[in-house]
């Protein structure tokens, strides 16, 4: 049983976000899949032949009627995105049912993107390379962060994007060694060292992409040494991917890269994560994920080295998993960008 929108959306082709409002879809070993929604959605569902849908409106029981069609099942597993209320009302009524977690199975399936999922991730891909380029541009002494980031929406939106991926990083100088710091009304300045997350969702599919600039003037030799080693450790990493390398081997580049340049305890988080309906899915790049790439596999790779108080340094691309080798799905330039003194002496103090 699948309940939440990416996974709805991953097997019907409809994307319902129904919020508290029982959606679901029931697919058995043998027959039809059953979808349930509430009636507001019928104009929403794109009928097939290969569905049986049940319709419920306000007043009705959904979970008695999901109950009802579960009933000749011993064994239910079901998406980790279910609120656990709804799950326990469930469990009321199928007392003799086994309940188990359907993520394994659900993410096997979707971890491998086929052609038309590849060639939505390139279209998202590029659309954040374009997006990054603009930010790059805009950004100079005097901005806030909450301003960058309020101008990637813009640009987003400008390109057609329905959403963000999540809300976007400006991290300048010491909040950039904070890897997931929210963006806020510090002044960015001359000589910062600016980490920029951002990604957006186009038809449903997600971008992720990370660079690390400087504003306005020449960084210092420590953080162009910084920022050299990770961006060696970012491309011996993607360069390793290929079938049939695990996973934790690629994290192993990277952080050995880190490690001999003696920034091993700096470097805090896995080396990536996959991508495609969710921004965040199956497979992790992990140092102890022992599972083996596979053509159709995407991933970020995105190792950074954060100096608490100091700045951080993160580099991050999106990679598919070919026949032979890798894809990278953003291009942009990944050398150190320093950023143009700002044309007007009026700047923010």
């Amino acid at each position: 049983m699948v309940t939440s929108p990416s996974n709805f959306y991953y097997f019907s082709g409809t994307w319902l976000d129904s919020n508290e409002r029982l959606q679901a879809i029931i697919i058995p070993q043998i027959g039809k899949p059953v979808m349930i929604v509430h009636e507001m959605s019928k104009e929403e569902i794109l009928f097939t032949a290969s569905f049986e849908i049940e319709f419920w409106k306000d007043g009705d029981n959904s979970i008695e009627l999901l109950a009802e069609k579960l009933s000749s099942y011993a064994t239910v597993s079901i998406d980790d995105s279910w609120p656990s209320g709804k799950l326990l009302e469930l469990m009321e009524y199928k007392k003799n049912v086994t309940f188990t977690k359907g993520s394994n199975i659900i993410h096997s399936l979707r971890m491998y993107k086929d052609e038309k999922e590849i060639e939505l991730l390139r279209e998202s891909g590029k659309i954040a390379d374009e997006v990054m380029k603009q930010i790059i541009d805009y950004i100079s002494p005097g901005t806030t962060e909450k301003e960058v980031a309020d101008e990637i929406k813009r640009l987003f939106a400008l390109k057609g994007v329905e959403k963000l991926s999540f809300n976007p990083i400006v991290g300048a100088e010491k909040n950039g060694a904070i890897p997931h710091h929210q963006s806020d009304e510090t002044i960015i300045r001359s000589g910062d060292m600016v980490v920029i997350d951002m990604g957006g969702v186009k038809n449903h599919y997600c971008s992720d992409i990370t660079r690390t600039i400087v504003v306005g003037e020449e960084p210092d030799e420590e953080k162009k040494n910084v920022y050299e080693v990770v961006k060696r450790a970012q491309d011996e990493a993607v360069k390793a991917i290929r079938p049939g390398i695990e996973l934790k081997e690629i994290d192993k580049i990277a952080r050995d890269i880190i490690s001999k340049s003696g920034y091993g305890v700096n470097f805090t988080h896995r080396t990536g994560h996959g991508i495609g309906i969710d921004v965040h899915e199956e497979p992790y790049v992990t140092f102890n994920n022992s599972q083996v790439l596979e053509p159709g596999m995407v991933t970020s790779v995105e190792p950074g080295i954060y100096l608490s108080d100091r700045y951080g340094v993160r580099i991050e691309d999106i990679v598919l998993v070919t026949p032979v080798g890798f894809e990278r799905l953003n291009n942009l330039s990944r050398d150190l960008i320093i950023t143009k003194k700002p044309k007007t002496a009026n700047m923010k103090q």
